[in-house]
């Protein structure tokens, strides 16, 4: 289970012949109960576990009961099998080409679009499989807010701060769904989504959950995509006739194409 955590870490941990002992991975992807100090390479093979160690089981994820915003529910009982098509699309495309990881991203805000997810994410939960949603609108953080909870860890303190992934996930048993908020907007996205902190907890989200929906930020607002394909299978595109123009939807999509992140499709909001 962690040859892709340990892969990231022995790479990060390379450096060449002189160079300063610097660069450690956060302590939640080493496969030790701490991380190891700066400059002391540790093997796995030279640790004995004990027994307790051998025996003790990961805990569960905190379980939480969101509040879903009015309009969640409004469209999930007007418009629900649009959304049931939309997450069968999904799944089908997971099956099929091995989409795992799905940003949902716009133009620009004020489009929709983490209401959509929202509604999406719930549509998802009554199929089979492991659904998670995370926010990563990393200049506006709005999931945690929106739901109604008050997270005590984020994926920004799991990232720049190095605690434990497990942590931060939320566990909403009775809607079938976990939930990775962020706590607080990030003051260098480019440099956030470039750590190996990123890196690492993506690929261990990608072995414990079926689909993962990122609601990212919007394409327009200073944040480049291209610092994103090495951790999203495809986008979603989330647009608002009313708002965004055809013109717009192009260099959106040439912005993605730019970035390494192919095209699933495009999702129009509505009132």
């Amino acid at each position: 289970m962690g040859e892709v955590d340990e892969a990231l870490a022995r790479a990060y941990a390379h450096r060449e012949k002189g160079d300063s002992p610097q660069g450690v991975p956060p302590a939640p992807h080493w496969s030790g109960p701490v991380c190891p100090r700066a400059g002391v390479r540790e093997r796995t093979s030279d640790r004995i576990p004990t027994p307790a160690a051998v025996l003790a089981e990961p805990e569960p994820p905190a379980a939480v009961e969101p509040q879903w915003p009015p309009l969640v529910l409004t469209l999930e009982r007007e418009y629900g099998p649009r959304f049931d098509r939309l997450a069968e699309q999904l799944i089908r495309a997971r099956q099929r080409q091995n989409l795992r990881v799905l940003l949902f991203t716009s133009c620009h805000r004020a489009e929709g679009r983490t209401t959509l997810v929202l509604t999406l994410a719930r549509a998802l939960s009554r199929h089979p499989g492991r659904t998670l949603l995370v926010d990563a609108d990393l200049t506006g953080p709005m999931l945690a807010r929106l739901l109604g909870l008050r997270p005590k860890l984020g994926l920004d303190d799991v990232v720049e701060h190095g605690q434990a992934l497990a942590d931060a996930v939320l566990d909403a048993p009775e809607d079938h769904l976990a939930l990775l908020p962020l706590r607080a907007a990030v003051a260098r996205p480019r440099e956030f989504l470039e750590t190996p902190g990123w890196a690492c907890a993506l690929a261990r989200l990608r072995r414990e959950f079926d689909l993962i929906l990122l609601d990212g930020g919007p394409l327009f607002t200073g944040l480049s995509a291209a610092v994103l394909h090495r951790s999203v299978d495809a986008a979603v595109l989330v647009y608002h006739r009313g708002l965004t123009s055809g013109r717009a939807l192009l260099r959106a999509r040439e912005v993605l194409a730019g970035g390494g992140v192919p095209l699933l499709g495009l999702a129009e909001t509505f009132v």
